[in-house]
């Protein structure tokens, strides 16, 4: 419950500061967003500072609140892990496969979650698309959930930036189902494959300065499934 009320606090206290004009956040792209009554689904986006929860979570209608990962150290304290359990965040071990991170969130998509995934795996403050990696692919297979690919600009200067006005866009791709593959297993040529068209359909909701490592895939509109 307390998670809801302080999720509920923050989505209301940052639509206060868009209608009144000071905050200068938009989204495009809800229409794309899968029905919230046909269960869970994985969000994929570019990652370029600690912001980018928060305004994706208020631009995101409120019931498809938010649920991501966080790295199991800031579960060590028991105030900050109950907090942060609360907000739905699923610890992980970073830098090595967690098995138990996995099969959790697997069983929250298959919940109804709204899970949100940074494919490059932390932050990156040039805001330039770096190379993806594949876990948002595993969970999509095992879980049959949709993924949702997005992309937000702006957030580069933080709350600095917010409070000096500076525009901030969500952008919503169109949602897309990986089919399961035989036996479960991922052979390393498909992850590929599959790795890279999803990261190219982030990059093509970025700007062409922003989109990096998949700049040329992205501008020739190149499909990999």
């Amino acid at each position: 419950m307390f998670g809801v009320l302080f999720y509920g606090f923050l989505y209301i206290l940052i639509h206060t500061m868009i209608a009144i004009g000071w905050w200068r956040w938009r989204v495009e792209g809800r229409e794309n967003l899968p029905p919230r009554q046909n269960g869970g689904m994985i969000v994929v986006m570019n990652h370029v500072h600690w912001l980018d929860i928060p305004a994706v979570g208020a631009l995101l209608p409120f019931s498809y609140r938010l649920s991501w990962l966080g790295k199991i150290e800031i579960f060590a304290h028991p105030i900050i892990g109950w907090f942060f359990r609360a907000m739905n965040v699923i610890p992980i071990k970073r830098g090595q496969r967690d098995l138990a991170a996995l099969d959790a969130s697997v069983e929250a998509l298959k919940d109804g979650a709204v899970l949100l995934i940074f494919p490059e795996g932390t932050r990156n403050r040039s805001g330039v698309l770096r190379e993806g990696r594949g876990g948002a692919i595993r969970l999509a297979i095992s879980s049959g959930a949709p993924i949702v690919p997005m992309a937000m600009t702006g957030t580069m200067h933080g709350l600095r930036g917010t409070f000096r006005r500076e525009p901030l866009m969500l952008k919503i791709g169109k949602p897309y189902i990986i089919k399961p593959l035989p036996n479960g297993k991922i052979p390393f040529d498909t992850m590929e494959r599959l790795k890279t068209d999803m990261m190219i359909r982030i990059a093509q909701l970025l700007p062409e300065e922003r989109r990096g490592f998949y700049k040329q895939l992205a501008a020739s509109d190149t499909k990999v499934l």
